[in-house]
């Protein structure tokens, strides 16, 4: 028996649950591959679907009697038994899952992890530092510094009123 793909889903980082109004939009929204979207159809054909839940890792099909099925990459779980796996699923390879107790999970066609695609917020951290090249400037070369401002010397006071003194040296108050 081959053991479980499972990973162990962190539920404090899945977010809010977002519903989806069709199957389409959970495949398109957690990037299915087409191979695995083959089998889950085939389970959403066969189950007595609810409706579609999406976390950031993974989407729920969820069933109008019994527990949803988690669809994850690489793998579904959820199934009541082996024998409501075989029925949804047919010949997909078939595991014990850690899900609940009795609970059958199955491995889709391209099991292969994906990477989670990133979500860049604009952000001082995220902006520009203009450090990088510009397209004005030949490719791999830095682009043109600006001259630095002159030092100023720090401003004179008055030794009488303590005024900031005038470019000339002579206080206008003291005068």
């Amino acid at each position: 028996m081959p053991t479980t793909p499972e990973r162990p889903i962190e539920h404090g980082k899945e977010g809010r649950a977002r519903r989806y109004a069709t199957l389409d939009e959970a495949f398109q929204r957690h990037g299915t591959p087409l191979a695995n979207q083959a089998l889950v159809r085939r389970i959403v054909e066969s189950a007595d679907v609810a409706g579609f839940v999406g976390y950031r890792t993974y989407f729920k099909i969820e069933r109008g009697s019994g527990p949803a099925l988690e669809v994850h990459d690489g793998y579904t779980n959820g199934f009541r038994s082996e024998a409501d796996a075989a029925r949804l699923a047919g010949d997909a390879e078939r595991w014990p899952s850690r899900r609940f107790q009795g609970a059958w999970g199955v491995t889709h066609p391209d099991a292969a992890p994906r990477r989670e695609p990133t979500r860049r917020r604009a952000s001082a951290r995220n902006a520009p530092t203009g450090n990088a090249p510009t397209g004005n400037a030949p490719t791999g070369s830095a682009p043109p510094r600006r001259p630095s401002a002159p030092e100023r010397p720090p401003a004179a006071v008055c030794p009488t009123c303590f005024q900031v003194l005038p470019l000339t040296g002579v206080c206008s108050t003291c005068d």
